[in-house]
């Protein structure tokens, strides 16, 4: 039946998929497993993530939710403009 057909939404932005703990493990596992593994291209160079760490000039030890800073608060729900321009990590929104 046409009208009983519930819609479901998709639309998942993969910046908002983990929170800041979940997504602090995955990349220090990711730093220890596969950190010779290309993951970003920057001016024409593919980039290893151990060569992405160097150049913000940080090792996996100093990780820390602190330095992370990915947290959100109430001003961003429902608004994806304001979370694209507060969720850059590391500070850098090269890393979204």
């Amino acid at each position: 039946d046409f009208y009983n057909v519930r819609k479901v939404d998709t639309h998942i932005h993969h910046s908002s998929m983990m929170h800041q703990k979940h997504l602090l493990r995955f990349i220090k596992k990711k730093m220890r497993t596969d950190k010779d593994v290309p993951v970003l291209v920057r001016d024409g160079v593919l980039l290893t993530l151990q060569e992405v760490f160097d150049s913000l000039q940080m090792t996996a030890y100093q990780l820390s939710l602190d330095t992370l800073d990915v947290h959100a608060d109430r001003s961003l729900f429902h608004r994806f403009d304001k979370f694209n321009l507060k969720y850059n990590p590391f500070g850098q929104s090269r890393l979204r």
